[in-house]
């Protein structure tokens, strides 16, 4: 039997960010479980962006719960994702504007009071915060410019869970924040992962002793 050649930690890396950058269905079951990818059977007109629409019918996204960091999109089988006038979500409508909706949007997962809402004619994602939408602050910022950029970082950082919670939180979040940053998602550039792994930071870390 032959012993496979190690793979150097900068190959080790070049191979995850190569792997995020362009998520494959192959790819994100091993990261996300084997059949955990929704894909859906049809999809709505009003979604115009190719990007969006290929990678949902030709990949899929994960239906799934990951607890370590109130990720939840188990409902997608059943309802698919939630259709909604981003205009009026993130306060950019007049309360008496009775004009039809033009700015649609689609949630494909939420981080507890954060749904991630895929724009329909630019596949960006924004985040819609539901904590503040009746008081008009819906908006809770940048997430992604497309859905399989997101879904690619949401995937890299499953690779991390185990030593997320197993003790080596402040390394393991080193790297995934570099790994991210590489990937040009940043704190420069999106409101999302730099919130996440604050909000990581403060439940796993150990705290100072000095």
């Amino acid at each position: 039997m032959t012993t496979p050649t190690p793979v150097s930690t900068t190959e080790a890396e070049a191979e995850l960010l190569a792997a995020a950058r362009t998520p494959t269905a192959a790819w994100l079951e091993s990261c996300f479980g084997p059949g955990t990818l929704w894909r859906p059977e049809s999809l709505p007109e009003q979604l115009t962006s190719r990007e969006t629409r290929a990678f949902l019918s030709e990949v899929g996204v994960p239906a799934v719960g990951l607890d370590f960091i109130g990720y939840d999109a188990t409902d997608l089988p059943e309802r698919g994702m939630w259709e909604a006038d981003l205009d009026d979500l993130f306060g950019e409508r007049r309360p008496d504007d009775e004009t039809p909706p033009s700015n649609w949007g689609y949630c494909v997962g939420t981080f507890d009071q954060w749904h991630l809402m895929v724009s329909a004619d630019t596949g960006s994602v924004r985040i819609y915060n539901a904590d503040g939408w009746d008081h008009g602050r819906g908006y809770g910022g940048w997430a992604a410019d497309s859905l399989p950029e997101l879904i690619g970082v949401l995937a890299l950082l499953t690779r991390f869970e185990d030593r997320i919670c197993g003790g080596d939180a402040t390394a393991a979040l080193d790297e995934f924040e570099a790994l991210v940053d590489r990937l040009g998602q940043g704190s420069d550039q999106t409101d999302l992962w730099c919130s996440l792994v604050e909000n990581l930071r403060d439940e796993y870390e150990e705290p100072d002793e000095d």
